[in-house]
């Protein structure tokens, strides 16, 4: 007949064997990790962070945590192809957010059509992450962009000055992506809400033009935005980051299509051009 203390050393290590067996059958973190920062895209406000992390078996745990959220709400959560700004379709289903704990966390190891996928593949999908309003697929929470087309912190500046029009200037800005790729985006004063303004890249300077080089997404009057996703000039002419920095043209924002094509809201030389 066993003892209390046999019976006590005999359940610890019953207890000791399990436990160990448990962390034996979950994959170690292996200490590789990246983060993106979730954006607003609507009123409500709602921000955060996108943490990646690797596993030592090359799956990938993806925790998401949220600001601004409501604490009875639910969010969904997706990962899809292609940058945010083009848009495409859903490649990862995640884990929704809760809005009390205001976090969630998935496992990554395929694509929602089967297709392995490794962290670092991961590391350098093409593609974007959306946070849906509650259950509301339309409406757009927050949003970043991973992988190949997360922005480098990499940037350039240029001023756009009046043109044809009173009170039209502007910035442009040039991001570098990790794909080595630009972001452009033109922030316009003096857009007119309800239009659409057209922008183009040209050769040359403000002063010795010659000829449209690219024609960028058109600014929105009302937001007096416009952004664009950038990979080649007109002509299948290949113009990565480092490359558009340093082209030697211009920039211009331009009324309207057609006729009003001609009259000019701002402009600005840019790379090594002195305006």
């Amino acid at each position: 007949m066993k003892t209390t203390q046999q019976i006590l050393a005999y359940l610890l290590i019953l207890f000791t064997f399990g436990l160990f067996s448990c962390v034996e059958e979950i994959p170690d973190i292996s200490g590789r990790n990246y983060i993106y920062e979730l954006k607003a895209t609507s009123e409500q406000g709602i921000n955060g962070q996108v943490k990646i992390r690797e596993r030592n078996d090359g799956t990938t745990q993806l925790e998401l945590v949220l600001n601004g959220v409501n604490s009875d709400g639910s969010y969904p959560a997706y990962i899809h192809f292609n940058n945010a700004l083009e848009g495409g379709g859903i490649a990862i289903t995640l884990t929704p957010v809760d809005g009390h704990s205001r976090n969630s966390v998935t496992e990554i190891g395929t694509l929602d059509s089967g297709t392995t996928i490794t962290f670092q593949e991961l590391r350098e999908f093409d593609g974007h992450l959306n946070i849906q309003l509650d259950n509301d697929r339309g409406i757009i929470a927050a949003q970043a962009d991973i992988g190949m087309n997360a922005l480098t912190g990499r940037f350039q500046q240029f001023n756009l000055h009046e043109g044809d029009v009173e009170g039209g200037s502007g910035i442009l800005t040039i991001e570098e992506r990790e794909s080595a790729f630009s972001l452009i985006t033109v922030k316009l004063e003096g857009s007119i809400p309800g239009r659409q303004h057209p922008v183009t890249l040209n050769f040359g300077s403000i002063l010795a033009k010659s000829g449209i080089a690219g024609t960028l997404n058109p600014v929105d009057g009302t937001t007096g935005i416009g952004k664009t996703h950038l990979e080649q000039l007109d002509g299948d002419l290949v113009a990565p980051y480092e490359a558009l920095v340093e082209f030697k043209g211009f920039i211009r924002v331009h009324l309207g299509t057609g006729v009003e094509m001609n009259t000019i809201l701002a402009q600005g030389n840019i790379a090594f051009v002195e305006n």
